[in-house]
């Protein structure tokens, strides 16, 4: 009797996955003989069948494009961001038809949209910015839009700023570092030095780079000779070590013996000195 009650108790639970479908889909054809048999045997009605397997429907082309990644989250403070959407080749913005014939575009916080069509007219909601465009960047918070054209020219807007290799946007600021053929480094249209490495700060609009040598700077500013550095990316501020393991704050010295530190995005400090101790600022 135990062992036909826990008989009942293994098909019970094989049917409510049944139920479900894709457990039971997935048995071999031994296993299912055995539930069909199961079945008989304790009196369970012939109608019984076979889960079918469940197909979830995937969606048109048309309703891929038009809703977003589940990922792609609104940034903080962002208000005027229009709602956009392709229909049959044409771009809409709010409701209203900005363009046709549209193959990539990026809104901004700012409540614009740049854009380029098939034939790689680039376009700043409904103004016409230039031809040949290899790719483009939108400011989201200031609305500019920086691109190059086929001959690696770089815009803002439809102003040339120069030759670049490649470039960097801040979102709040709309500057924009780039490095030219040459390995030159620049912010907007002002020459910074050669660079190795480079970053621009998104808030602030600051430039943290390292020349071929390794010395670092915050724009034009030369801090020291860096083995390590951070940026707070709502101030600006650049925390940085050097080969001594002296700990520097912008250009002030903060300790003599740093172990390890951490720079918050706010610029408050925390390093490790090193006996172990702990300090912050």
């Amino acid at each position: 009797m135990k062992k036909r009650v826990f008989r009942l108790q293994m098909l019970v639970s094989v049917l409510l996955l049944a139920s479900f479908g894709a457990a039971f889909a997935q048995m071999d054809g031994a296993l299912k003989d055995r539930v069909f048999s199961d079945a008989k045997a304790l009196g369970l009605p012939d109608t019984f069948k076979e889960a079918p397997a469940t197909e979830v429907p995937l969606p048109t082309a048309e309703e891929a494009r038009v809703l977003p990644p589940a990922a792609r989250a609104l940034p903080e403070n962002c208000k005027n961001m229009p709602v956009m959407y392709t229909k049959d080749g044409d771009l809409y913005k709010n409701g209203q038809k900005l363009g046709s014939n549209v193959s990539s575009y990026k809104a901004a916080c700012s409540g614009d949209v740049a854009w380029r069509d098939s034939y790689g007219e680039l376009y700043r909601n409904e103004i016409k910015l230039g031809g040949s465009s290899r790719n483009f960047e939108i400011a989201l918070y200031t609305g500019d839009v920086f691109w190059r054209d086929n001959y690696g020219r770089l815009y803002k807007n439809s102003s040339e700023i120069g030759n670049a290799q490649a470039f960097a946007v801040a979102d709040y600021t709309g500057d924009v570092a780039w490095r030219d053929n040459y390995g030159r480094l620049y912010k907007n249209g002002t020459e910074l030095g050669n660079s190795s490495r480079y970053q621009i700060v998104g808030r602030t609009g600051d430039v943290v780079w390292v020349n071929n040598y390794g010395t670092l700077y915050k724009n034009l500013e030369e801090l020291g000779n860096s083995s390590k550095f951070s940026v707070a990316e709502w101030t600006g501020d650049v925390a940085w070590m050097d080969s001594y393991s002296r700990l520097y704050l912008n250009k002030t010295q903060i300790s003599s013996s740093c172990q390890s530190f951490e720079l918050r995005e706010d610029g408050r400090l925390l390093w490790r000195d090193r006996y172990g101790e702990y300090h912050y600022q």
